[in-house]
């Protein structure tokens, strides 16, 4: 292990403190570093040059960039931002802001005025921003070392010495108020307690936000179906073929359940009207049987809360049927048998009329407490930002991470899900749990995954999101401790969904061609959980969504940008490190008939044909082949069949140590062979493009040929500011692309791979419109 977690930053440098500097200075020594010239990726700029960018700078009073309706609460001089891992003994002196959306530490050091020596990844925050709704504990460090949390709803009165802000990425923060002003220090304190834990919903920037917002759409975002609209139930039972199952409104205006979505499925012959409504309030939480997904052999996946053991059914039936032999049944044996009735109206929707497997998911999997158990032990394991901790960790790194038994959740979960596919192929699967509204939204989620390809593409996997997390009633503001309720002791977080998350990552690795989506996409996606700001992940249901978005004061209706709405985060060249090389190379036609003709001479004919008559016989037979690349006809019907033993599970690097600079490998990693892919995929493209203009007859028409686009990274157009800024100035560690090394010197710099440097041997042409060599 202690190959993999290698230090980057040497212990031995000190702080060069210049009080009598009334600007805010950089700490970091460097001395190598020459100010008569300075070169970014091939653009030299001169010292005149960044004068001028400084003495701009320095004109305007230093303010952090507010979002629509965001402000600034309170703000702290001459605040120490500590490199991780330095003891302490690295950081920049600069400005921290409180705003009602953020905390942001700006500095003075070039690094703020030299824009063309930064880069932006995400356009609503930076690289110094924490938005509060990600803030997860605060930790006071007084003078003497003592260290405590706090908590929320309180009040600091003592002197803060450090500030430590652990956040829901795993990134940990680290201020030091030294010479800053005492009142100002306490100020800065309670303000980010009180906003980072607010009591009420309504607290939330997101509120203020909403108002300077416009409606994006009309039940799609980005083709992505929101479920809040009978259409978008119907395509997806259209789309699984389903014929014994209709969309029901009952829930209309939610008078059935304020946890269910207004319109969701039900078996066509269940039971009428006033029924429903008289068989809902035997549920827990009013939630009726819902339908999940069919599988194309007829049998379907349902999800289903318990029932009360003692509920006024039981009375209603006992008198239905008093003058039956039955009337001497006990009230449990009426719940039991209108169990029957359900399960026999479900069992009536499968073609097969097979007997429903009942899965209960509170037996099976791991309970919510042992879930946030093994989360607050995995914290404990990446929470650290001293590099003497980090060295006594790695000796016992694997015991420890044994010890927090978060891999055994995941293999448990995905255990399950396999199970419940197995069972599927066969039978109609009712999956329950006392609300059906956390394991229930996992399970059927992996069930979906497992069976079915669509849910592997982007759009199919966040319509399933959308869908069975997010219409369904996952409660993510409540688990996700967006707000403190002062009433329940337990304000715990409960980190279901990045089990969801780290469960679809380990399918990724056992099956790296068979999902459209790269682990970077999965991990932004976790951190769009905790930005605040998206109706998405903001809400525990859509009933206290709806009320959201209704201003009764101004008599206005608001409205929050959705998280599948990417281009409000991203840029299109950010975008395109979603997207996984492997898939396109599996499911691109082109790519596809390639590999497979080429895998084809190379296992049969290569030692029947000449070598010069290769090139050739590819050129007249590159056409007709239908294989995919493992071997199969097609991919309809694929299912997933992982392995769920403890030894298969993998720690999700990526995600949970890409802030341990010293567990950072430079130049290397997944990133290092994700971006190889993405060169070879686009050579690929590259080189069918120019046989087919050799295989035309005619220059003319050879011209007019357009050159298939990848929407890989390097497919971008590379004269446009935006893309040189990005493969010239973005470094490549196993961190790529979150950890950030714009504050590193020169000599540091150097032994890091600019992504740019990928593309120097490569044969990649970027005329897309013709190929006249």
């Amino acid at each position: 292990m202690a190959s993999f977690r290698r230090s980057l930053f040497s212990r031995n440098s000190s702080y060069n403190v210049d009080v009598r500097m009334k600007t805010f200075k950089s700490y970091v020594d460097n001395p190598d570093e020459d100010e008569n010239d300075f070169c970014v990726g091939k653009v030299e700029v001169t010292k005149e040059e960044i004068k001028k960018r400084a003495s701009s700078f320095f004109q305007n009073d230093l303010n952090p960039h507010l979002l629509p309706g965001e402000k600034t609460v309170t703000e702290a001089d001459s605040v120490l931002c500590f490199v991780p891992f330095t003891e302490k003994k690295q950081g920049i002196s600069g400005k921290l802001f409180i705003t009602n959306f953020k905390l942001t530490f700006l500095t003075g050091d070039r690094s703020s005025y030299d824009q063309q020596n930064r880069r932006q990844r995400n356009k609503l925050i930076d690289d110094g921003d924490i938005p509060l709704t990600n803030i997860e504990s605060i930790y006071q460090v007084v003078s003497g070392g003592k260290r405590k949390k706090l908590l929320p709803n309180t009040t600091v009165s003592t002197l803060t010495k450090y500030l430590e802000i652990h956040c829901k990425d795993f990134r940990t923060h680290v201020f030091g108020f030294k010479f800053t002003p005492k009142d100002q220090i306490k100020k800065i304190t309670n303000a980010v307690i009180h906003y980072a834990f607010p009591s009420k919903s309504w607290l939330l920037y997101a509120y203020e936000y909403a108002k300077n917002l416009q409606p994006t759409g009309n039940g799609t975002v980005s083709n992505t179906p929101l479920y809040n609209n009978a259409d978008d139930w119907e395509r997806e039972l259209n789309r699984c073929g389903c014929t014994k199952w209709n969309v029901c409104d009952v829930n209309r205006g939610y008078c059935v359940s304020q946890s269910m979505p207004e319109r969701f499925v039900l078996p066509m012959n269940l039971m009428s009207y006033d029924e429903l409504m008289k068989a809902a309030s035997q549920f827990n939480e009013n939630r009726l049987p819902a339908w999940c997904y069919t599988h194309t052999n007829g049998a379907s996946l349902v999800r289903m809360a318990e029932m009360y053991a003692e509920s006024e059914l039981a009375d209603y039936i006992g008198k239905k049927w008093m003058n039956y032999p039955y009337s001497s049944l006990s009230s449990e044996m009426y719940i039991r048998t209108y169990c029957n009735r359900l399960k026999t109206a479900i069992q009536l929707a499968d073609v097969n009329k097979g007997y429903p497997v009942e899965m209960d998911l509170t037996k099976l999997c791991p309970s919510l407490k042992d879930v946030q158990a093994s989360y607050e032990r995995l914290k404990e394991l990446i929470f650290i930002d001293s590099g003497k901790d980090f060295a006594v960790q790695d000796i016992s790194w694997f015991s420890s991470l044994e010890g927090t038994k978060w891999l055994t959740c995941v293999s448990q979960c995905l255990k399950v899900a396999c199970d419940a596919a197995k069972h599927l192929e066969n039978h109609t699967v009712i999956i329950k749990e006392p609300d059906s509204r956390h394991y229930c939204c996992l399970i059927s989620s992996l069930v979906q995954i497992l069976l079915d390809r669509h849910f592997r593409t982007r759009l199919g996997f966040q319509s399933l999101i959308q869908r069975e997390w997010v219409a369904m009633g996952y409660p993510f503001q409540r688990e996700g401790c967006l707000v403190q309720d002062s009433s329940k002791s337990n304000t715990e977080y409960i980190p279901l969904f990045l089990l969801f998350l780290d469960c679809v990552w380990q399918l990724t690795q056992q099956y790296p061609s068979g999902f459209a989506f790269s682990e970077t996409y999965l991990v932004t996606l976790w951190d769009s959980v905790h930005m605040g700001i998206f109706e998405t992940f903001l809400f525990d249901c859509c009933h206290q969504r709806s009320r959201y978005h209704i201003d009764a004061r101004w008599q206005q209706r608001l409205f929050l940008p959705s998280t599948w709405d990417w281009n409000v985060q991203f840029s299109d060249d950010d975008q395109s490190f979603f997207n996984n090389p492997l898939y396109v190379m599996k499911t691109n036609p082109d790519v596809n008939e390639a590999l497979n003709k080429a895998k084809y001479l190379q296992s049969s004919l290569r030692s029947k044909i000449p070598t010069q008559e290769l090139y050739s016989y590819e050129l007249q037979n590159l056409e007709g082949s239908n294989l995919c690349i493992d071997g199969t006809k097609s991919l309809k019907g694929y299912r997933l069949t992982p392995l769920t033993g403890a030894a298969c599970m993998k720690l999700w690097t990526q995600c949970y140590l890409r802030w341990q600079t010293p567990a950072q490998i430079i130049g290397g990693g997944n990133p290092s062979q994700y971006l190889q892919q993405c060169v070879m995929v686009e050579e690929i493209l590259c080189l069918l493009h120019k046989i087919e203009a050799l295989k035309k007859n005619s220059a003319k028409s050879a011209n007019s040929l357009a050159r298939t686009r990848s929407d890989l990274v390097f497919s971008m157009a590379l004269d446009t500011p935006r893309t040189t800024e990005l493969l010239a100035n973005t470094y490549l560690s196993s961190s790529f692309p979150f950890s950030s090394v714009q504050r590193l010197s020169r000599e540091e710099k150097s032994v890091f791979t600019p992504i740019s440097l990928f593309l120097e041997h490569s044969t990649i042409d970027y005329d897309y419109s013709n190929d006249d060599d």
